[in-house]
């Protein structure tokens, strides 16, 4: 998986060594996988529009047989629903290798966010420089200010007659505060 990489030049390297397919889009799925069986069978346009993507799919897997096939293809987050079923059958064969790029981050669909995470990032330096922010993690401080506020509400509302125990109880209550927050609020 590459960010903001056109897979055409992946393609240009690898044609001559291994069978290879490439497209810029990948959709419309079907006309994908007819293109596909085109190039490898040489099978007519019109013969193959007439099978379903899960006929063509299963079409494509039995012509492979022992051949290694590569699919490269741009713009990942174009993906449906659909065509992540059937990419994502086609990646967990053994024989059969994706190699995609993408461009937009805030727009994957939950359905295709699940397929990307199975993806290796090659140019994870080039995603990271653009996408991340140096961010803090203020978790802990702001727990341990609430257990403060909370130790000292505490000791505001309390009437106890004895001023060690008052102490004890309030930050015995303000722990507690501290500790169900991490326990609610995660670790990270």
């Amino acid at each position: 998986m590459f960010y903001k990489k056109d897979v055409y030049d992946c393609f240009k390297l690898l044609k001559s060594e291994y069978l290879c397919i490439y497209y810029n889009e990948p959709l419309p799925i079907k006309m994908r996988l007819v293109d596909a069986m085109n190039i490898l069978c040489g099978y007519s346009k019109a013969q193959l529009n007439r099978l379903s993507i899960p006929e063509l799919t299963k079409f494509l897997v039995e012509e492979l047989k022992s051949k290694t096939l590569i699919i490269l293809f741009n713009h990942f987050e174009q993906l449906t629903e659909r065509s992540v079923q059937t990419y994502k059958y086609l990646n967990s064969m053994e024989n059969v290798h994706l190699i995609c790029s993408f461009n937009v981050v805030k727009n994957f669909k939950p359905e295709v966010y699940l397929f990307f995470k199975t993806f290796k990032l090659v140019n994870i330096e080039d995603y990271k420089f653009e996408n991340s922010k140096d961010e803090i993690n203020i978790t802990y401080a702001v727990y341990a200010i609430l257990s403060i506020y909370c130790f000292f509400i505490y000791l505001k509302t309390s009437f106890s007659c004895n001023i060690a125990s008052l102490l004890l109880g309030g930050a015995w209550f303000g722990f507690l505060i501290f500790r169900t927050l991490m326990y609610t609020g995660g670790r990270s």
